[in-house]
C-alpha cells in the first residue's frame, strides 16, 4: 500500500518532468492518482490530475487536458488547496492562449494574480504578468507587451530561479524583435538562453534558440538561421512540444523562401499547419496560412496562394475580436480598414509584416519604450495644436523641466538595470501624480518635460511640489539598500510662445537654478498676467 509520501514524491517527480520528458511525467501522474483514491487522499489526487492536464495540453491536446486542470481547479477550491490555485489557473490560461481563447486566458491570468498575490507565490505572480503581456502581443500590441514584460522583470528583480528568469528575457527579447530592435533583441535573447541553460530548461532553451533564428534570419545570415531553429526544433522533438515543433517549421517555410527554395518552403509549412491544426493552436494557424500563401504565390499557384491568404486574414480576425470592448472596437476597425485598403492591392502587398511595419512605426514614433511615457517627438506633436491656437482664446499653460538628481551616481554605483529601475518609477510617479490632461515626457537621458493645460502661477508651482515631495518620499530602499533619490524642478509659463522650444529654454534656465541651490527643490517664475 503507498503512503502520501509515495504519492507527493510521484507528483513531485511529475512536475520535475513534465516540460522534458512528458511521457514519464504522465506516467507518474497517473500512477499518484490511483494511489490517492485508493488512500483517499484528496490533496495528491487534486494535484495529479492538475499535473495530467498540463502535460496533456503541452502535447497538444488541449481539449483532453484543459478538463482536467478545470476539475482540479474546482477541488483546489473546494479543499481550499490554497498553494494548487495559481498553478492551475496559470495553466488553464496558458492552455486557452495556446488555442487562441484569449478572453478565457485573460480571465484565468488575472485570477491567477489575485490568487498568487494571496499567497506570495512570486513565481507565480511572475507568470501571470508575462502571460498579460502574450495577451497584448496576440493583438499585435508590442509595445504594450514589451512594457508588461519589462514589469515583469522588476518583479523578478532579486528571483534567483533561472528558469523565470530565462521566461521573461525571453518574452521581451521577442518583443523587441517584433519593435525592430534587432540588436536589444540578440543580446536579451543570448541572455535568456543563458539562463534556460543555467536551469537546464530544455522548453526554454529551444524558445530562445528558435527566436535567435528568426533574427539571423531578418539580419540575412541564412546558416545561422538555419543552425538555430534545427537545433530548437530537435529539443522540442525531444521533449514533445509540439507547438514549439510547428513554430520551427513554420520559420523555417521563411527561410526556405528567403534561399528560394520553393518547394521546400511549401512542404515546410504545411506540415507546420497539420500539427498547428491539430493543437488548434489559432494564433500559429494563420501565421502558416500567410507564409503558405506567399510560398503558393511565388510557384504561380494564385488560386491556392488566394485561398490560404483569405483564410489567414479570417483567422487574424477572429483572434483580434477577442479583447476588451474598447480594444475590440479598436482592433476591428483597424482590421477592416486594413482589409478594404488591400482589397485593390496584390497578394505581395497584402503581407503581414508591411501591416506590422507600420503599426510598429507609429508605437515608436511617438512613446519611450523604457518609461511608456510622450518622447520628446510625441510631445512636440501633441503640444503644437496648443500653442498654434488664437491667442484670444488661449487657457492657460505650464511647464515643468524636471531633472533627476545626481542620476549618474546610480548607474555607477548600481549599475544600469537599477538606473533603468529608478527612470520607470520616477515616470511612474509623475504621471499618478498628474491629470489626465497633462502631458508627461522624457525628454531625455533623466530629464522628463510636464506640460500642464489650464494651470499657471500658484497652481503649477503647486504641482511641482507635489511631485517633488512624491519622489523624495517613496520608499527607494525598496531597490537597494542606501538609495535615495530626489529632483529639481524648473517651472515657466505660456508668454505668447508660439513654439515648445522657447518654454523649454525659459524652463531649463530655471532648473538650473534649482540645481545651483542645492538640488530637491522647485525654481518657478513669476506668471505672466492673462
Amino acid at each position: 500500500m503507498s503512503t502520501v509520501q509515495d504519492i507527493s514524491n510521484l507528483n513531485l517527480r511529475a512536475r520535475t518532468l513534465l516540460r522534458e520528458h512528458a511521457s514519464e511525467a504522465l506516467a507518474c501522474a497517473q500512477q499518484a492518482a490511483v494511489h490517492a483514491i485508493e488512500l483517499g487522499y484528496d490533496l495528491g489526487f487534486t494535484e495529479s490530475i492538475f499535473l495530467q492536464g498540463s502535460i496533456i495540453s503541452l502535447q497538444g491536446n488541449t481539449e483532453e487536458g484543459l478538463p482536467l486542470m478545470r476539475h482540479a481547479l474546482y477541488m483546489a477550491n473546494l479543499h481550499q488547496f490554497k498553494t494548487l490555485i495559481p498553478d492551475c489557473l496559470q495553466e488553464i490560461a496558458r492552455a486557452c492562449y495556446t488555442t487562441g481563447d484569449y478572453d478565457n486566458a485573460l480571465d484565468a491570468w488575472f485570477q491567477c494574480l489575485d490568487a498568487a498575490l494571496e499567497i506570495d507565490a512570486q513565481d507565480t505572480y511572475i507568470l501571470g504578468q508575462i502571460g498579460l503581456g502574450q495577451l497584448y502581443f496576440a493583438h499585435d500590441d508590442f509595445y504594450h507587451a514589451l512594457n508588461h514584460h519589462t514589469k515583469a522583470r522588476d518583479y523578478a528583480y532579486q528571483c534567483q530561479d533561472p528558469a523565470i528568469l530565462a521566461a521573461i528575457e525571453i518574452n521581451i527579447g521577442v518583443d523587441q524583435f517584433e519593435l525592430q530592435q534587432i540588436d536589444n533583441a540578440k543580446k536579451t535573447l543570448k541572455q535568456a538562453l543563458v539562463y534556460a541553460q543555467q536551469a537546464k530548461n530544455l522548453e526554454y532553451q529551444a524558445a530562445a534558440m528558435g527566436t535567435l533564428g528568426r533574427v539571423a534570419l531578418a539580419e540575412r545570415d541564412f546558416p545561422l538561421a538555419h543552425s538555430y531553429l534545427e537545433r530548437a526544433r530537435g529539443l522540442n522533438q525531444r521533449h514533445q512540444n509540439n507547438w514549439g515543433e510547428a513554430h520551427n517549421l513554420y520559420n523555417l517555410g521563411l527561410l526556405a523562401l528567403e534561399e528560394a527554395q520553393i518547394d521546400t518552403a511549401i512542404q515546410l509549412f504545411r506540415t507546420s499547419l497539420n500539427i498547428a491544426q491539430t493543437m488548434n493552436a489559432a494564433h500559429l494557424v494563420y501565421l502558416v496560412e500567410l507564409g503558405l500563401s506567399k510560398a503558393l504565390e511565388q510557384k504561380g499557384d494564385f488560386e491556392n496562394a488566394l485561398k490560404f491568404h483569405q483564410q489567414g486574414y479570417e483567422h487574424h480576425y477572429l483572434i483580434l475580436r477577442q479583447a476588451s470592448p474598447q480594444r475590440l472596437h479598436i482592433m476591428e476597425a483597424k482590421l477592416e480598414a486594413e482589409r478594404t485598403r488591400n482589397e485593390n492591392k496584390t497578394l505581395r502587398e497584402q503581407n503581414s509584416l508591411e501591416r506590422e511595419a507600420r503599426q510598429h512605426s507609429e508605437h515608436i514614433a511617438s512613446q519611450d519604450p523604457l518609461t511608456g511615457l510622450l518622447n520628446r517627438r510625441g510631445l512636440e506633436a501633441r503640444s503644437s495644436n496648443m500653442l498654434r491656437s488664437n491667442p484670444e482664446h488661449r487657457q492657460p499653460l505650464a511647464l515643468l523641466m524636471i531633472d533627476i538628481d545626481f542620476f549618474k551616481a546610480v548607474n555607477d554605483r548600481w549599475g544600469h538595470l537599477v538606473g533603468d529601475y529608478v527612470l520607470r518609477q520616477v515616470a511612474a510617479l509623475l504621471k499618478s501624480g498628474c491629470r489626465q490632461d497633462d502631458l508627461v515626457c522624457r525628454w531625455g537621458g533623466e530629464e522628463f518635460l510636464i506640460l500642464l493645460p489650464s494651470r499657471n502661477g500658484v497652481s503649477a508651482q503647486d504641482v511641482a511640489e507635489r511631485l517633488r515631495s512624491m519622489v523624495e518620499q517613496w520608499p527607494w530602499e525598496k531597490i537597494e539598500h542606501g538609495l535615495q533619490m530626489t529632483i529639481s524642478v524648473g517651472v515657466t509659463h505660456y508668454q505668447n510662445d508660439t513654439q515648445l522650444t522657447p518654454l523649454v529654454q525659459r524652463a531649463d534656465r530655471h532648473l538650473y537654478q534649482a540645481k545651483q541651490a542645492g538640488r530637491n527643490r522647485v525654481i518657478c517664475a513669476a506668471a505672466p498676467p492673462m
